[in-house]
């Protein structure tokens, strides 16, 4: 076994469920469901224009909602911490906005015709509106957080934008028309027996093991870990108290993104070997707050997560 201990976790969780039970969505969010609901009506009501065709695009864009995960890391490390309030119902604005922004010019960069099991923005409007909407949507998300008591938070946020442009670009360069089929994975030799060649021969296995956890933290987990500090800063939690949330919101965000890798089809045999660790890393990292109904969400939707 290695020091990762990775032989024994894929032969446990190649045998058994991460977790025996696993809830429902809708029970795990049942602490926050007012706040939840002061969100949407909130989130509609932001999105709004004044003008046609944007506001014919801002509804296709709320008929056209996910999970609301975001948000929901939000409005639980607020709870977690004290009252969610009006700058946390902006702070899970923003970020749901952001998100949404960026699902919309993705699919005008990827060329994606659908989105969640409906037409994207982009096959629906065209390129030009989609590009337009995902601007409208980054201007509405920037003037949210535009008060001087929200520069910590827009500051969080600003900077994992960023790293989220920076993501998506290198998984562009680095890992297109790359396919990860290792039949034997060791964390200590990362794969190598099957892999295809990279596009730069030079590059070892390490580094695009290093890569793959480096490009899924810029695209998803740091937007995680923003909701998560975001949440908290906005009922005044203690700066140790946000380190550790952010914490859990990082492993918590590498957790969703590799299972969605799973469920997608894509880098299998990495996420295959890493979502047993970062899964018991995400719990690990709830372990010092102290029992509480935002406490056992956040277990819960954990499990949900890497369960999904």
């Amino acid at each position: 076994m290695d020091s990762f201990g990775f032989h024994r976790l894929e032969t446990y969780y190649l045998f058994f469920p991460i977790f025996a039970a696993v809830k429902k969505l809708t029970d795990i969010i049942l602490p926050i469901a007012a706040e939840l609901a002061q969100f949407e009506a909130f989130f509609e009501k932001t999105l709004h224009a004044e003008t046609e065709p944007m506001n014919s695009i801002m509804q296709y864009v709320l008929d056209s909602r996910g999970k609301r995960m975001r948000p929901i890391l939000v409005l639980l490390s607020a709870k977690l911490f004290g009252e969610v309030n009006e700058q946390t119902l902006r702070a899970a604005t923003f970020v749901e906005i952001i998100h949404s922004a960026t699902l919309i010019h993705d699919d005008v960069v990827d060329n994606a015709d659908e989105r969640r099991g409906k037409s994207s923005v982009k096959a629906k409007f065209g390129n030009l509106s989609a590009v337009l909407a995902g601007d409208y949507l980054l201007a509405k998300a920037m003037l949210l957080l535009a008060n001087p008591g929200d520069h910590a938070i827009l500051q969080e946020m600003l900077s994992t934008t960023a790293a989220m442009s920076e993501g998506e670009l290198m998984q562009n360069q680095a890992f297109e028309g790359m396919s990860f089929q290792a039949e034997d994975v060791r964390l200590e030799s990362m794969p190598s027996k099957s892999a295809q060649t990279p596009i730069d021969s030079h590059r070892n296995d390490m580094v695009i093991w290093t890569d793959y956890l480096d490009i899924i933290t810029r695209k998803t987990a740091m937007l995680m870990r923003s909701c998560c500090v975001a949440g908290a800063l906005s009922v005044d939690a203690t700066p140790e108290q946000v380190l550790q949330i952010a914490d859990f919101g990082l492993n918590f965000g590498i957790l969703f993104q590799l299972r969605d890798d799973l469920l997608d089809g894509e880098n299998i045999e990495q996420a295959k070997a890493l979502l047993p660790i970062y899964h018991e890393k995400t719990l690990k990292a709830l372990e010092g707050f102290a029992p509480s109904e935002a406490t056992a969400a956040l277990r819960d939707l954990t499990v949900f997560c890497a369960n999904r």
